[in-house]
């Protein structure tokens, strides 16, 4: 789930950026506390440090998630979303003023905010899409094949096993359905050997060319 490749904290412990470092204040919030909220919080950027978070819109009872922040990831808080820590979390902030003047001269900082804003967005239209035209199983099997391409770990036996470190609660929400409904058809697949669970977060797929093809997706 992770929208940066590389660690930005690594990036920020070279010399140079010593000033933006200390301009950075340490923040802590516990699990399931709100980073930020929309129409609540100053116009902030913060750098996650250690846990991760959900990026999520709001309407009425529903909620659309937009993706995971994890430990490297840069975001704003103006962007409307709710941010809300799935585990501890600790996150460097700062105001956007103070962030924009210790940061010029660093395009490294300014494209990793851009990736993830743009990862947010496509997100969103990735989200749109699947309400509209896609049911809850193909959203599902969609997150576990995009995932398994993205970080999966190809076994001897050519399945690949993908640690997705989330609760069945916490993928629900990001296909937009019930823990229930989730875990329904998380069975259903592992009974049909598309896919084993052999630990808690932890899939593996046997053949992923078969598990796409059930969820309507086309194999790069």
């Amino acid at each position: 789930m992770k929208f940066l490749k590389e660690n930005l904290l690594d990036h920020l412990k070279r010399p140079e950026f010593a000033q933006l470092r200390a301009s950075l204040i340490r923040r802590k919030h516990p699990k399931s506390a709100f980073v930020s909220q929309p129409g609540i919080d100053d116009n902030k950027v913060f750098i996650v440090s250690k846990g991760r978070a959900r990026v999520y819109l709001g309407y009425e009872d529903k909620e659309f998630n937009l993706g995971i922040l994890t430990k490297g990831d840069i975001y704003s808080t103006h962007t409307g979303t709710f941010v809300q820590a799935l585990d501890e979390m600790e996150i460097l902030i700062a105001d956007v003023k103070t962030f924009r003047q210790k940061m010029v001269g660093d395009p490294e900082v300014t494209k990793a905010m851009v990736r993830v804003l743009g990862n947010i967005l496509k997100n969103s239209f990735s989200i749109i899409d699947g309400l509209v035209f896609k049911d809850v199983n193909s959203r599902l099997v969609a997150l576990l094949a995009n995932e398994a391409r993205r970080q999966g770990k190809k076994l001897d036996n050519n399945s690949i096993i993908v640690r997705i470190n989330l609760s069945v609660e916490q993928i629900a929400r990001l296909v937009g359905s019930s823990r229930q409904t989730v875990s329904t058809l998380l069975t259903d697949l592992a009974r049909a050997g598309l896919i084993e669970r052999p630990e808690r977060g932890t899939f593996q797929i046997p053949d992923l060319s078969a598990l796409e093809s059930v969820g309507g997706i086309v194999s790069p």
